[in-house]
């Protein structure tokens, strides 16, 4: 992973921050801990870090930091001050080093000739998109994915490889004879923009109206999003948690690895279940709650003053 043409300067530019020292080359990536002459990292807190960062500035090393930080005149190295460093690095890092998928469908997909693919869409190898599906802008859908009838991807989503998004949920109902029928599940799923679908993941169709995930929300590998569930903006789904039916989640709320939150119940926003808690009634909006039955903890951010 190298480069050739990059600068400090432009890297500077390209996150509108002063550059602190000399321009010089910016041609690889490495942590703070192990950056070298034209590398490109960061350091969250200067003081903790203080000796990695002055072997990294050292060593000629290029570091996104906080305006605290400083840089010796004799250092080959060059500070950029950002207020948030991994923040600036990711931006960084998805401009000028991260591999861009090609717009287009690979041979071997299946797309319905009902569905739209937007033409600066990504769509990968055998990956099927079914009937009245939608693909936005930008969107990248990777290999062996599934997009159900009618699903809806918006602009600049990503579906990693062999996740499943609109097939039917686990809806069953008894008949007059006492044997389970399957409910059709015909809502399908809406995903707004600058979603994360990760690997292995499924989002079930709703029953009637669509299962929805909100702008920015983001959900790692192997987690299961059951029918009818109502995801907020900037909600975090870590890998492995499981969310039952008609599951409400508001805005930034974050779920631990491994978590379950049983049918119906809302987690309110700012909240927080930790790894493995198991949530049988609802979280109150800024708590943190832990364990089987999940148990609140404590408020996730202070409480406001009262001045």
């Amino acid at each position: 992973m190298t480069r050739t043409d990059l600068t400090a300067s432009l890297v500077a530019q390209a996150l509108t921050a002063p550059l602190l020292g000399d321009d010089r080359p910016v041609t690889g990536l490495a942590p703070v801990s192990t950056a070298g002459d034209g590398d490109l990292t960061f350091v969250m807190d200067p003081v903790k870090y203080a000796a990695a960062l002055e072997a990294a500035l050292s060593a000629g090393a290029i570091v996104l930091a906080p305006a605290s930080a400083t840089v010796a005149e004799e250092s080959r190295g060059v500070l950029i001050a950002v207020d948030s460093p991994r923040a600036a690095f990711a931006i960084a890092v998805d401009r000028f080093f991260a591999r861009k998928p090609e717009p287009g469908v690979a041979a071997t997909a299946r797309v319905d000739p009902t569905a739209r693919v937007h033409p600066t869409a990504s769509v990968g190898e055998y990956t099927v998109i079914r009937a009245g599906a939608v693909i936005g802008e930008g969107a990248e859908i990777r290999d062996h994915v599934v997009i159900g009838y009618d699903a809806v991807v918006g602009d600049h989503c990503l579906v990693k490889s062999h996740a499943v998004v609109g097939e039917e949920g686990f809806g069953m109902e008894r008949d007059a004879g006492g044997d389970y029928l399957r409910l059709p599940h015909v809502g399908s799923v809406v995903l707004a923009d600058h979603v994360e679908v990760g690997n292995f993941v499924t989002v079930c169709a709703g029953t009637i109206a669509p299962t929805r995930i909100g702008d920015h929300t983001k959900i790692d590998d192997h987690a299961h999003i059951a029918h009818n569930c109502q995801i907020g903006r900037n909600v975090i789904i870590t890998a492995a948690a499981t969310l039952s039916g008609s599951v409400t989640v508001e805005d930034d709320t974050w779920i631990g690895p491994n978590a379950s939150v049983i049918q119906g119940v809302t987690l309110g926003r700012d909240s927080i279940l930790g790894i493995g808690a198991v949530a049988v009634r609802s979280v109150p909006v800024n708590e943190v709650r832990t364990g089987n039955p999940a148990r609140r903890l404590s408020d996730n951010r202070p409480a406001p003053s009262a001045s």
